[in-house]
């Protein structure tokens, strides 16, 4: 609900407020006991206005609170932190392979150093996240192969 429409629904619950005791006091509660209109009426718009009065304080806090309570989720993130791991956030087209191609196997270059074992980073929702080695993570469709093994005679699925 938008801050318009906020403002807009405790003006209508202050009006209801208002109207409400006035007209039933006025009608119904108050004729038996008030012979004279004037004060009838007098008497039921006070009591409508002390009941407005208390809508208005409601209004106010309702329409100017935000109109989310909770905070924002962090934003998603794409974390490759083992040896040789590789996480996609996105459409892929092509191949993944994270072991060799019958050399000998390679020291982990570049990216991100793996995380520390016993002290788990927490991970916000939504993320693609490849911890492992050699693990492949991807959010989104792949065209092409993943591989994750060592290759020495051939792929190794």
């Amino acid at each position: 609900m938008t801050r318009s429409w906020r403002w807009f629904t405790a003006a209508g619950v202050t009006v209801l407020a208002f109207a409400t005791p006035s007209v039933v006091c006025g009608l119904w509660v108050l004729p038996s006991v008030i012979q004279d209109p004037g004060t009838r009426w007098a008497v039921a718009s006070a009591l409508g206005a002390a009941v407005a009065a208390l809508a208005v304080l409601w209004g106010q806090s309702f329409a100017a609170s935000p109109t989310t309570t909770a905070a924002p989720p962090p934003p998603a993130t794409v974390i490759a932190s083992g040896n040789r791991a590789v996480a996609v956030e996105g459409d892929m087209e092509g191949n993944i392979t994270t072991g060799n191609r019958g050399g000998p196997a390679m020291p982990p270059t570049g990216g991100q150093p793996p995380a520390a074992p016993g002290s788990p980073e927490p991970v916000p929702p939504g993320s693609v996240v490849g911890s492992g080695d050699r693990a492949a993570a991807l959010r989104g469709k792949i065209k092409g192969d993943v591989t994750t093994g060592d290759q020495p005679g051939g792929p190794t699925p």
